[in-house]
């Protein structure tokens, strides 16, 4: 178990909120603000499982004007280059030629890791970048199959096994008020959040003042954030 409040991402409530009314899970919400300022994508991108039109990340990745961006994914869809199964192909592009590669909520609809983070390396340059995210405290959400969830440690794990090296894998939370809120979050009508939100963040912070040495974002985590680097 983690100790100390090692994990600082904490965004403003406000920002949250205003996600949160809008329709989109207050988990999905922190995770994507947390991409505002721990990257800067450029040059050829990558982005598996990113479907039509790409996800909400989208919104808060800060990517260059210039940056190309290509998309594999298992289903056929107007915007999606290459459609594979990444468990099982390779996609057509040569060795190195990616900067940057994109994974968003995607390894937890996996049935194998291995192989897919195999092709990811192998696409990458030298010093490449893989980031992305993965729920832990979430419902089933077949897509079309649901397989897995990873704590920080088997993250960890498989990233090093499958030779890259951890820049940052952030928890995305803040503590139990919060974790059972999420569970909730898709009963409560989208206004509503302005009046229980609230309360339940500051219920967390009022926690963690009286427990300051445990780490509840660690503990109680909705989402995993990564960033990875090809060895």
């Amino acid at each position: 178990m983690n100790t100390g409040n090692t994990h600082s991402f904490n965004p403003p409530l406000i920002l949250v909120l205003r996600e949160a009314v809008r329709g989109k899970s207050v988990g999905r919400t922190m995770t994507n603000l947390f991409w505002r300022t721990h990257v800067k994508l450029e040059g050829t991108i990558l982005d598996i499982g990113g479907g039509e039109g790409g996800g909400s990340h989208y919104r808060f990745l800060p990517i260059s004007k210039t940056a190309n961006i290509l998309t594999a994914d298992i289903v056929a869809r107007p915007q999606t280059d290459f459609v594979l199964d990444i468990t099982k192909e390779k996609v057509p592009l040569p060795d190195g030629s990616v900067d940057y590669i994109l994974l968003f909520n995607v390894l937890e609809h996996l049935s194998r890791h291995d192989a897919p983070l195999s092709e990811i390396r192998r696409l990458l340059r030298p010093g490449g970048t893989l980031i992305g995210s993965i729920p832990f405290l979430l419902n089933v959400h077949p897509d079309p199959h649901d397989y897995v969830r990873f704590t920080s440690d088997a993250l960890e794990s498989l990233f090093k096994k499958n030779g890259f090296s951890i820049r940052n894998i952030e928890p995305i939370g803040r503590g139990p008020f919060l974790a059972a809120y999420e569970q909730l979050d898709m009963l409560i009508w989208s206004p509503l959040h302005f009046l229980f939100l609230p309360i339940v963040w500051c219920l967390d912070g009022l926690l963690s003042i009286l427990r300051p040495k445990r780490d509840l974002c660690a503990q109680f985590p909705l989402f995993y954030n990564f960033i990875v680097e090809k060895s």
